[in-house]
């Protein structure tokens, strides 16, 4: 529908459903909800108050300034969307500039993440603190790296403000997507009768690539699918992208797919001036329920120069006569630079009181919701201030896992269990519940309808994520934005479909959020699946990813170690899993596993180390028997997290891994790639699997304890008393 600025069409308000239920803008047929009653209007009188329409002039200025001070920035998106970004900040979004973390505010993410001086923009002018004038003369100094610029070429989420660091594009829309599904499960487990307590809104702005990722298609299928009405994504329909115009390479009837999504899709043909239609477009999609809004804005990308509507308006400054022309057009002085006239600051100096009148008012009713809903309050003030509950870490100390036979994945099935009742999970497989290690513990589904019912369930916490590996990281990284240990998300796979989000995974990592992810069956074990599915080099990209904790848990004791460290980990962390049945180890210790590596058993006379990890080191451990029956004394170690090890102090790195010329051998089926800096020699899997049983495949790549224990002693045997520090690392 194309939407009119003036049209006052009508829609139905949330309200409380049965038992807490969001309910539904529609009608109940048969026990099906069919599609709400949509209005329909055509635009016109287009208009802008005069007020922000000195605003977007105002904007468009301080954009060609920023782009053009340093020859560097994305200005033609933002050129287009002054207009957008004028009504979002000044008259929709809910946020109060001197408390920028307001557990309340309305989250917005930019997935069109090159547009991000056209949010710092507007975030000074609402009055943030450290978005100066000064900030936004720094945009594109290629010095930022000192930190003392924040308004870098894409947002950056440790800036205030900020609320998701983007980018990879198409990853916002599924940030934005996670934000949204965590804000449903808080009004619903918080909300009640006259105390809304959370009431803010996600929006997430997006362009026409967004639109071609498949994270973002993926996310908006789910969130269709979920209803989820706390949602809109603004699109910036301007028709171009970096090689061209959007005809180059897609036909598509963007509003007929967001439809057959799921979504409620509104269109306003003018964004370029027509405030008044965006506006009241925002409105609406506020009021609407029962869908998530897609908001179609079309657009000029660069609007004004020379270059307009094409795909040269990207990123290239516009030059200085194009500047002059631009700035005489829309009545501002060419002379100057960054300018914002007295008016344009009256105008905005409201928004910082209106801010504060907001979060007050949330206060005070937080303040009579304590005394209506102690309990409840308890609980929504752990989540706001970030608190797990304290008895977790203790809990997990003395908790006694099974001391039977079993995979990791089993295990940690179980201690993921244990931990529920304690631990604010968001949890969900990519359609893999029973192969995952994560179960289904509370036995209701995130976005469950019952059969007759006009209401969504938000209550759960455990999320069918259908086959959407990329999406589901994505997702969790938006849960985990929403506010810091609010929630923990957790994701599971087998660890080579992992590799369908590796760029949401890189996305954990630099934004540093805490999420758990869950790779199973993580070696060529997985057997008769094939090399499809047995990873070989996951655990490499893992460990070089900086600031992901990459686990191995060789059995139970070291499992619960494994989610010691993840649950207190303040970043991701990958654990992962093997699937088939192991022994428990002698010497396995979730606490001295914190440190990453530690000795499993010593000998002062050792003539050979052996390091491994996860599920092989049950073998080595055999290997290490073997040895010393044949008197060739050997020690042991677990080294459960490289990342974890390389951390610790100089010292005891050397006590576990002692570099003293004596051969030291790593045992991984896996890339051998990370064992050079800790290991002489190293035996490991550089080929792909094959589809053999978990058995028959080990012996196949010669890595059975047999198989082990022979290329150790022929290796001992060519290096004799020789300082291994004097040779090449080597693969045996």
């Amino acid at each position: 529908m194309t939407i009119d600025a003036n049209s006052t069409g009508s829609s139905q308000s949330t309200g409380f459903a049965p038992n807490g239920g969001h309910a539904l803008n529609g009608h109940a047929l048969n026990g099906h909800i069919e599609e709400p009653i949509a209005m329909a209007s055509h635009l016109r009188n287009p208009k802008a108050s005069p007020e922000d329409a000195r605003t977007i002039q105002t904007v468009r200025g301080i954009v060609v300034d920023c782009v053009e001070q340093y020859e560097n920035g994305h200005g033609g998106s933002a050129l287009g969307m002054a207009a957008i970004a004028t009504v979002l900040w000044r008259h929709i979004l809910r946020f109060d500039p001197s408390k920028s973390d307001w557990f309340d505010r309305d989250r917005i993410v930019f997935s069109n993440g090159h547009v991000s001086l056209l949010q710092y923009i507007m975030l000074h002018l609402s009055g943030y603190p450290s978005w100066t004038i000064e900030q936004l003369k720094g945009f594109g100094h290629p010095s930022a790296v000192d930190n003392t610029c924040q308004a870098r070429m894409h947002p950056e989420m440790q800036y205030e403000a900020l609320d998701m660091s983007t980018g990879p594009l198409g990853q916002g829309i599924a940030n934005a997507v996670g934000m949204a599904m965590a804000n449903m499960n808080l009004r619903q487990k918080f909300n009640r009768e006259n105390f809304e307590v959370i009431k803010a809104r996600v929006y997430c702005v997006c362009g026409d690539a967004c639109l071609q990722e498949g994270v973002a298609l993926e996310a908006i299928s789910l969130a269709g699918h979920l209803k989820l009405d706390n949602l809109i994504v603004i699109y910036d329909n301007n028709g171009v992208q970096c090689d061209g115009l959007i005809s180059l390479t897609i036909s598509d009837d963007v509003n007929a797919k967001m439809r057959a999504c799921g979504w409620h899709v509104l269109e306003v043909p003018d964004g370029n001036f027509n405030a008044a239609a965006v506006k009241r477009a925002l409105e609406h999609a506020q009021d609407f329920t029962g869908q998530p809004v897609f908001l179609n804005i079309k657009t000029v990308i660069g609007l004004g120069t020379s270059r307009a509507g094409t795909h040269h308006a990207h990123e290239n400054p516009f030059g200085l006569e194009d500047v002059a022309k631009c700035k005489e057009a829309w009545n501002l002085d060419p002379a100057k630079t960054h300018q914002i006239g007295e008016d344009v600051l009256q105008y905005w100096a409201q928004v910082p009181e209106q801010g504060k009148f907001y979060r007050r008012q949330w206060e005070q009713l937080l303040s009579s919701y304590e005394q209506q809903y102690p309990d409840l309050a308890k609980s929504l003030q752990s989540r706001i201030k970030g608190h797990f509950e304290r008895s977790w870490k203790m809990s997990l100390a003395s908790y006694e896992p099974s001391r039977d036979k079993i995979s990791m994945l089993e295990a940690s099935a179980a201690i993921y269990d244990y931990l529920w009742p304690m631990i604010p999970f968001f949890t969900g497989s990519a359609d893999l519940l029973e192969c995952s290690g994560v179960t289904n513990a509370e036995g209701t589904v995130f976005g469950s309808r019952e059969t007759g019912k006009l209401y969504v369930n938000f209550a759960s916490t455990y999320v069918h994520y259908g086959v959407r590996e990329h999406g589901m990281i994505a997702i969790a990284n938006g849960i985990a934005a929403y506010s810091k240990r609010a929630f923990l998300p957790v994701t599971s796979t087998l660890s080579a479909f992992q590799l369908y989000g590796a760029a949401a995974l890189r996305m954990s990592a630099l934004c540093e959020l805490q999420v758990i992810h869950i790779g199973t069956h993580d070696s060529i074990e997985a057997g008769t699946f094939g090399p499809t599915h047995q990873a070989v080099e996951t655990m490499t990209l893992f460990r070089a990813t900086p600031g992901l904790l990459h686990v191995r848990p060789a059995d139970t004791e070291e499992t619960v170690g494994a989610w010691m460290m993840a649950v207190e980990y303040d970043g991701p962390t990958a654990i992962g899993l093997n699937s088939e049945n192991v022994p428990q180890l002698v010497g396995t210790d979730r606490h001295r596993m914190q440190k990453g590596a530690y000795t499993l058993f010593e000998d002062s006379n050792s003539r050979v180390t052996l390091v491994s990890t996860g599920s092989d080191i049950w073998r080595v451990v055999e290997v290490a028997d073997i040895l010393r029956k044949e008197s060739i004394p050997c020690r042991m170690v677990s080294m459960p997290s490289m990342r974890r090890f390389e951390e610790q102090d100089e010292e005891y790195i050397r006590s576990v891994i002692p570099w003293d010329g004596r051969p030291i051998v790593s045992v991984e089926a896996g890339s051998t790639l990370p064992w050079p800096k800790f290991a002489s020699a190293s035996i490991g899997q550089e080929q792909f699997g094959v589809s053999m049983s978990a058995g028959t495949v080990m012996d196949h790549f010669k890595l059975t304890s047999h198989h082990i224990f022979t290329r150790v002693k022929a290796y001992l045997k060519e290096t004799g008393d020789k300082d291994v520090r004097m040779m090449p690392w080597r693969m045996i």
